[in-house]
């Protein structure tokens, strides 16, 4: 009798303490994804500073079972006017390039990718349908008469990770892309925790510098979670922008994903929709949208006529 008033007694007790149970095993395994991210996280960025064909390599049975590739998270559009005192405006859409300028400067156009190139000429304005592939990353110059660089565009394709911890009411996950990180805990919204890496800074002789480094990772490969070995190595860089530059415009996309942009242009644009409420405009330096205030059509940098050094690398790195 006594016996089964003490297992009946244990038995409520497991029952009463399996909430509590499930919350501290869900809270242990938060705490090891988060460690696991931000080791992760840091050794994709030594990675990505690192020559072409070095690497690290991580054991780690946490982040090999909770990898998930993130391919064409982001697209980047960075445009600008290099030379000259034309305004280039250059258009992209189904393998179609529209060039249009004020000034009707342009003469001829150059698209270069990862593994070809095609150029032909223009007067002034114009559209072409390119034959190359403008997968991944392309860069498209337009020139003058006398074959000077007056516009550069580029567009980058963006892949990332996103490391899924499995909890209770469903997964924890962290998506590293492009050196930021995003966050979400089941039911809950989105917390970014890190920006990508775009700044500016104002030089001693008054004028402004905007930089701009994209991450590109490629997990495209399968990860052997039985061996817990992760190879993070780099890809090298390439350099898009290091000149100076007016009008610039950068737009992101996010496909399948409308929360994180409007969070990332506020980030950027906080200061200029402060001094746009207080009345105090002008004479701001600083980030702001680009034609529309909402920033659907990008943002740029204040004023926009100003000329400043346009600095834009791509690193990239693989995950296997």
């Amino acid at each position: 009798m006594l016996l089964a008033m003490v297992i009946s007694v244990m038995a409520g007790v497991v029952l009463v303490m399996q909430p509590f149970l499930e919350d501290l095993t869900d809270n242990r395994e938060w705490v090891a994804g988060s460690v696991a991210a931000t080791q992760f996280n840091d050794r994709v960025l030594i990675a990505s500073e690192a020559p072409e064909g070095s690497g690290i390599v991580m054991l780690s049975s946490q982040l090999a079972n909770t990898i998930v590739p993130l391919t064409s998270a982001e697209t980047w559009t960075i445009s600008a006017d290099l030379a000259g005192s034309d305004r280039v405006v250059v258009v992209t859409y189904a393998g179609i390039i529209s060039v249009t300028a004020q000034n009707g400067t342009p003469a001829s156009v150059k698209v270069t990718t990862a593994i070809a190139n095609e150029s032909w000429t223009i007067s002034g304005e114009g559209e072409h349908s390119v034959s190359i592939s403008l997968a991944n990353w392309f860069r498209i110059e337009v020139k003058d008469g006398s074959g000077q660089v007056i516009h550069r565009q580029v567009q980058v394709v963006l892949d990332g990770i996103r490391l899924s911890t499995p909890l209770k009411d469903g997964p924890f996950n962290i998506d590293l892309v492009n050196a930021a990180r995003v966050e979400q805990l089941p039911n809950q919204p989105l917390q970014v925790r890190a920006y990508p890496r775009l700044g500016f800074d104002e030089m001693l002789d008054g004028s402004s510098r905007v930089s701009l480094v994209l991450l590109n990772i490629d997990s495209t490969n399968s990860i052997n979670a039985a061996f817990s070995r992760i190879e993070i190595s780099s890809l090298g860089q390439i350099s898009f922008f290091d000149d100076s530059a007016r009008n610039l415009r950068i737009e992101m996309a996010f496909p399948g994903e409308s929360t994180r942009e409007p969070r990332y242009l506020h980030y950027w644009n906080e200061d200029f929709e402060l001094n746009r409420v207080s009345g105090t405009l002008e004479g701001f330096v600083g980030f702001g949208p680009y034609g529309r205030l909402s920033g659907s059509e990008g943002i740029t940098l204040h004023p926009t006529d100003a000329t400043i050094h346009l600095d834009v690398i791509l690193q990239q790195v693989v995950v296997t």
